[in-house]
């Protein structure tokens, strides 16, 4: 027996909100996303957050004084990049099970902007929708339309 037309639309309605909901909840995740790690000689400590930028540079005590210019460079680029890397791995597991797609790319990730709509004051129908909220958009719309077509 087949699903009423009506029926079906609750469906894709309900499938929506969850989906909608769950990746409001991954993004609120991804904004509060922050890392802090320490060189292997345990002189630098760097933060990152979700956009892969240094949100603050530490150091532990005073040896960083005595040492090199070089390897004390080298201490800072060692931590930032374990941050980075942490970082990457956390978003890229954060999009995944949110069912989202990760992009392979070595570029630093950009942060989304803050506020409903992500921040946009008007929605303008030529402005390019976030790319999640188009992906939940496109699949309301196919269930939308798979609701509706009459077999």
């Amino acid at each position: 027996m087949e699903t009423p037309p009506v029926r079906r639309l609750e469906q894709a309605l309900a499938d929506f909100a969850q989906r909608y909901m769950a990746l409001t909840r991954t993004a609120e995740q991804l904004r509060a996303l922050s890392v802090t790690a320490c060189s292997r000689d345990d002189v630098v400590q760097v933060s990152v957050g979700v956009d892969g930028c240094p949100a603050s540079i530490r150091f532990v005590d005073e040896r960083f004084r005595q040492m090199p210019a070089a390897q004390l460079g080298d201490s800072v680029m060692e931590a930032l990049s374990t941050a980075q890397a942490e970082v990457a791995a956390r978003l890229t597991a954060a999009m995944t099970s949110a069912g989202l797609p990760v992009q392979a790319t070595r570029e630093t990730p950009r942060p989304r902007p803050q506020g409903p709509l992500w921040g946009r004051r008007s929605f303008s129908p030529h402005a390019a929708l976030p790319p999640d909220l188009r992906a939940a958009v496109m699949a309301l719309t196919d269930s939308v339309c798979d609701a509706v077509r009459c077999v």
